[in-house]
């Protein structure tokens, strides 16, 4: 099973930034990338670069894909500032990424709210990379059936780690996925919070992949970290 690196800009870079992380990507780093099928790469970017990203991971043939940071529970139609997973055909999105914690906390999405969006995900064959934490992972699971919970990727992110600077023990992680293993027995299971190119091949060996922030903004910690995957 391909390992899952999963990049999350949040709402950092512009078009320009964008296209200059894309030009500069080092050729050998794509090239090792490519030959090598165990890691998967995806990059996250605000929604108003994702065609320009497109079009140069085409033209350049980076082995990377695109992922969003969120998605509309409603779908197409009269829903202002809302982006359904309609909107996203033919700009080579292949995931969502939903419930994060910075979208429960500061925007009060609920697991309900969330829920919804799972399915807006799965009616349109997106994957979906659930975001969750030690108060919310049960109630969550309870409002997805049984077949949508083995339809999407799960990231665990605690609370403390996420922004801060100091990643969980791997065996702090690898002792929650026993947790969540309970509700999502076969599902492909993610780290995420303060993963960095000193810690990333620790979390890779207990987990499926990791959800990464701050490190995945700049080449000068980004390009190290892959790097350490490949090892």
């Amino acid at each position: 099973m391909q390992k899952l690196i999963v990049a999350n800009w949040k709402a950092n870079k512009n078009l320009v930034a964008s296209e200059h992380f894309l030009n500069n990507f080092p050729k050998e780093l794509a090239e090792k990338l490519r030959q090598n099928s165990s890691q998967r790469v995806l990059i996250a970017p605000p929604y108003p670069v994702l065609g320009q990203m497109q079009r140069l991971i085409k033209h350049q043939a980076l082995p990377i894909e695109l992922a969003v940071q969120d998605l509309s529970a409603f779908g197409a139609g009269a829903f202002t500032g809302e982006v359904a997973a309609e909107n996203l055909e033919f700009l080579g999105v292949k995931m969502a990424i939903l419930g994060h914690s910075e979208r429960r906390r500061l925007l009060k999405e609920s697991s309900q709210l969330i829920s919804d969006k799972i399915r807006q995900a799965l009616i349109v064959d997106m994957e979906v990379l659930l975001c969750v934490d030690e108060d919310n992972f049960i109630e969550q699971a309870k409002l997805l059936t049984s077949t949508e919970r083995s339809l999407i990727k799960v990231a665990y992110e605690p609370l403390k780690a996420i922004g801060s600077g100091q990643a969980l023990q791997a065996e702090a992680v690898g002792q929650f996925f026993t947790q969540l293993r309970a509700f999502f027995p076969e599902n492909q299971l993610l780290y995420g919070g303060s993963v960095k190119a000193n810690n990333i091949q620790d979390f890779l060996k207990i987990s499926d992949g990791v959800l990464i922030g701050g490190a995945s903004l700049q080449l000068e910690t980004f390009v190290p970290l892959l790097q350490n995957c490949l090892l």
